[in-house]
């Protein structure tokens, strides 16, 4: 019987990853059109109507989680977003026919982190009811914005269960974020630390392990990756079954693309699919830790120091799933992209434009999308799935004070106009 909630192997302090029985899994939902089928019943068919197979996480509970009890499950019908096509008229000036965006900004929280949050939620839950002993009260997270949000979102859902502590970087993520974290109820506290988020989960880290009864519902925690895992499988269901040629994920605290390496990689096993995606992991300039590893000949991990970037949800130096990722990113075609603060602003600029409700982060993946093209990584004809992990009305700050600015290429701006016809008519 385990003795404390572990993070981190006791051995060596390498991260975990779940390992499942795979053994049994295939003897559950089969391989190959078998499995196909068992998981396009449950977010098409009958089995739909089955708590929790609503969930866009919780459907895929028998590939990723097997046997997870029905009673510790918390779903706020998370997942099945959008696979936002690209509209002709942009396809043909950017030279992608095919390019689509996961826009995970429509998850309850509206980010994509409702998708490990349910799992890691559900997972303090079980361990409360089974392990009393632990004294679990609470979880707790360090954030950039929505990780804070979605913990504090799952927390109030089984607020007579579970307390929500959340460490944010003092004055370095929107208003939208915060008042996200202290409308649902979390306790919220400003960290200043001249290293932002990494001070953050320095200290949270710490804070855990001096006291257990608060579960850390971090990337660093093993059971929230694997929520992030259905992500890929999502993608994959979306195409009917017809793996894309490229995936692209903005990279932070490298939990999604760690969970999408390994979950590719499964379906691969299971039979889902035939081949391997290859996959661009984009970063900004102001925290391009895993770029310059890519350039080093992934030899060279160096974490930076702290820079302003728009793309604050990504704010991050030092990412804790790097030894994930690290072990993983060999079996793949992988490359990685940086995005400077003006590439950022007016790809986000140019592609809301077009409808689609997108962050600064899911733009910087779109810069990276865009510079592999130029330089004959993905071709014309490729499919590309490209990551959006929030909603814009996350960042609306930002957005506006680029729209207001009036210095950029694809600025709209904001234009006063008299109060009369003749007036307005002028003005346009």
């Amino acid at each position: 019987m385990p003795d404390a909630f572990y993070y981190t192997c006791p051995d060596c302090s390498g991260l975990l990853l779940v390992q499942r029985d795979e053994d049994y899994i295939r003897s559950q939902i089969g391989s190959g059109e078998a499995a196909k089928l068992y998981f396009d019943n449950l977010r098409y068919g009958a089995k739909r109507r089955e708590y929790p197979n609503d969930s866009g996480v919780w459907q895929w509970r028998d590939l990723l989680l097997p046997g997870f009890p029905d009673e510790d499950i918390v779903s706020l019908k998370e997942g099945q977003t959008d696979l936002f096509e690209v509209p002709g008229w942009l396809a043909k000036k950017i030279d992608l026919d095919n390019l689509y965006i996961k826009l995970e900004g429509q998850a309850p929280s509206e980010s994509f982190k409702d998708r490990g949050m349910p799992v890691a939620v559900s997972d303090a839950l079980r361990l409360q009811r089974l392990h009393p002993e632990f004294g679990i009260e609470g979880i707790s997270c360090a954030s950039t914005g929505d990780t804070s949000a979605a913990a504090a979102i799952y927390s109030a859902y089984v607020r007579d269960k579970l307390d929500c502590l959340v460490l944010v970087p003092n004055d370095k993520i929107s208003d939208a974020q915060l008042f996200q974290a202290m409308a649902h109820g979390a306790k919220v506290r400003a960290i200043d630390h001249p290293d932002g988020f990494d001070g953050c989960m320095k200290i949270v880290q710490e804070f855990t392990a001096n006291h257990p009864e608060y579960v850390l519902v971090n990337s660093k925690n093993d059971m929230r990756v694997v929520g992030q895992e259905s992500i890929a499988l999502e993608i994959l269901q979306d195409l009917q079954w017809q793996g894309p040629d490229w995936i692209v994920m903005p990279v932070g605290n490298a939990g999604n693309l760690s969970a999408l390496l390994n979950s590719l990689r499964r379906a691969k096993d299971f039979g889902l699919i035939d081949k391997l995606p290859g996959v661009i992991g984009a970063q900004t300039t102001a925290a391009d830790t895993l770029v310059r590893w890519c350039e080093s000949g992934y030899r060279d991990y160096s974490p930076g120091k702290l820079q302003d970037t728009v793309a604050t949800a990504m704010n991050i130096n030092d990412p804790v799933s790097f030894t994930r990722v690290k072990s993983l990113y060999e079996q793949f075609d992988i490359h990685f992209y940086r995005s400077s603060e003006e590439q950022t602003l007016e790809t986000w600029a140019e592609f809301t434009s077009a409808g689609a409700n997108i962050c600064p982060q899911g733009a910087v993946a779109i810069s990276a999308t865009k510079q592999a093209k130029e330089a004959g990584i993905i071709k014309k004809k490729d499919v590309v799935v490209s990551m959006s992990t929030a909603s814009l009305t996350k960042f609306t700050e930002a957005g506006t004070a680029y729209h207001m600015s009036k210095r950029g290429n694809q600025c709209n701006p904001y234009i006063v106009s008299g109060g009369s016809v003749k007036q307005l008519e002028e003005s346009l």
